[in-house]
């Protein structure tokens, strides 16, 4: 029998999960099974909590019929957890993950961020990121790199470690790829800034090994590039041409910024990065283009891709005609041709969450903001509580093989929420129509604690699709 094959195909501006057969046959060069896979929507959560301290990481997935959400109840992610090199604490600060393909079959990409030793002998108060693969038989790769934003004594509490967490974005359909924005020092260690990397995971059958190569300084360019750089290899004397100077520029040029990563199936020039920072109570926008071998080459002549035009930083609030407020908290979805944008708004004393729509196809145009709440008609005046949001693409409760948005909201650990966003128009509940649903509580099952002082926090959260369950293997 011939081996699943699931592709992520890219249709009508929407995540199409199509999957030629279910049941798991024989990988390559070996006699067991490949995992059956379901496209499953899954939530990744990072928390933390004192007295006593946990950073942890846990999961929940859609695949509950008995519930109207369908999401399971959060539980520990599986190994491999925490830094690989620590073997008294699985502590996590910050989680992403990327499902891609090779030819043996579904691949997911793990990216964490954990405690770190600081210095050479110091204990381990600083933070680093460590990038798993786990194959189609549910097996886990070992570490395929370990990297870390540290200048090298700095201490890093868990919310400055989870910041510098990969942001794993797979493109390609027939060519998958898995890009991420990491976080790393810039050139002249100056500074912490948002890299683009390439993970490439292990792929016997095709002879590759897995590795992570470190592509371009989102936020400095070529600003911080340094001649003749030490290192195992001496750096170049010239920095790539043509170079990136000023861009995206003030006033965002170092820290950790969102990303997410678009393209039109296997069409490397539609290939872009949108990057959101907020500056104070400021919305801003950027966009790489142009990744190509032909325009950017080494001081030494090699060639080698990237991104070869970045976009200043625009101000989003002002695209869409302002009277926002301040904008507090982010994020964004990256769709074949456009990115949707989720912010969350303090006007007034009152939090809101606004949706809106940023298209490549139309020159860069933005669709007008809507109010989610006044959508689905609750918090007339906004929230008093300030809340963060995240969100994803992820395959409808109804049919797995189609996708909607789906967003999560949250205060603390009290108060979790998500909604969900669909292509067609439809009756949700008692007076709430339309492509937003109304708001699904899943605060009881992420395992948190009336205790106040412990002081417990969701850290961060991930909506994406998975093949199958990261506890799941194949039997032997």
């Amino acid at each position: 029998m011939s081996r699943v094959h699931a592709k992520t195909l890219l249709f009508q501006g929407a995540i199409v999960f199509s999957v030629a057969g279910l049941v798991g046959c024989s990988s390559t060069g070996g006699t067991s099974p490949n995992l059956a896979e379901v496209p499953r929507c899954t939530i990744l959560k990072s928390h933390f909590a004192e007295n006593p301290v946990v950073n942890g990481a846990s999961a929940s997935e859609r695949t509950d019929p008995s519930t109207t959400h369908g999401f399971t109840r959060f539980r520990n992610i599986s190994e491999p957890r925490g830094n690989p090199a620590v073997g008294f604490t699985p502590d996590v600060y910050g989680i992403s993950e990327a499902w891609t393909r090779n030819s043996t079959g579904s691949v997911v990409v793990r990216a964490q961020s954990h405690p770190a030793r600081r210095g050479t002998t110091g204990p381990f108060s600083a933070s680093a990121w460590t990038l798993n693969a786990q194959d189609a038989r549910g097996a886990w790769s070992a570490p395929i790199r370990t990297l870390s934003a540290q200048r090298g004594n700095e201490v890093d509490t868990p919310t400055a470690g989870s910041l510098t967490t990969p942001q794993l974005m797979p493109v390609g359909v027939a060519n998958p790829q898995v890009f991420g924005c990491a976080g790393l020092r810039s050139q002249d260690e100056a500074v912490r800034s948002t890299w683009l990397i390439e993970v490439t995971t292990a792929n016997p059958a095709a002879g590759t090994s897995a590795g992570v190569d470190l592509i371009q300084d989102m936020l400095n360019g070529d600003d911080r590039f340094v001649p003749n750089a030490p290192g195992i290899l001496i750096g170049p004397a010239n920095p790539p041409s043509p170079r990136i100077i000023g861009r995206p520029g003030n006033p965002v040029s170092d820290g950790s910024v969102k990303c997410a990563m678009m393209q039109f199936q296997d069409n490397v020039a539609s290939r872009e990065l949108h990057m959101l920072a907020i500056r104070n109570g400021v919305l801003y926008h950027s966009m790489a283009s142009n990744f190509g071998l032909t325009t950017a080459s080494s001081g030494s002549g090699s060639p080698f891709n990237r991104f070869n035009t970045v976009s200043t930083w625009g101000d989003v609030g002002q695209a869409l005609g302002g009277g926002f407020g301040n904008i507090v908290d982010a994020t964004m979805v990256a769709r074949p041709n456009a990115v949707s944008v989720f912010f969350v708004a303090e006007s007034g004393g009152t939090y809101k969450l606004w949706h809106a729509v940023r298209f490549s196809s139309s020159g860069g145009s933005w669709r007008a903001a809507d109010d989610v709440f006044g959508k689905i008609g609750i918090y007339p005046r906004g929230r008093l509580d300030r809340f963060r949001v995240a969100a994803g693409l992820c395959p409808t409760l109804e049919n797995p093989y189609t996708s909607e948005l789906v967003y999560a909201m949250w205060i603390g650990e009290d108060e979790l929420k998500i909604g969900r966003v669909v292509s067609t128009p439809r009756h949700w509940a008692a007076g709430v129509d339309g492509i937003y649903s109304h708001l699904f509580g899943l605060s009881h099952l992420t395992g948190g604690t009336s205790d106040t002082s412990r002081l417990s926090r969701i850290e961060n959260i991930q909506i994406l699709a998975r093949p199958f369950s990261d506890i799941s293997r194949a039997s032997p």
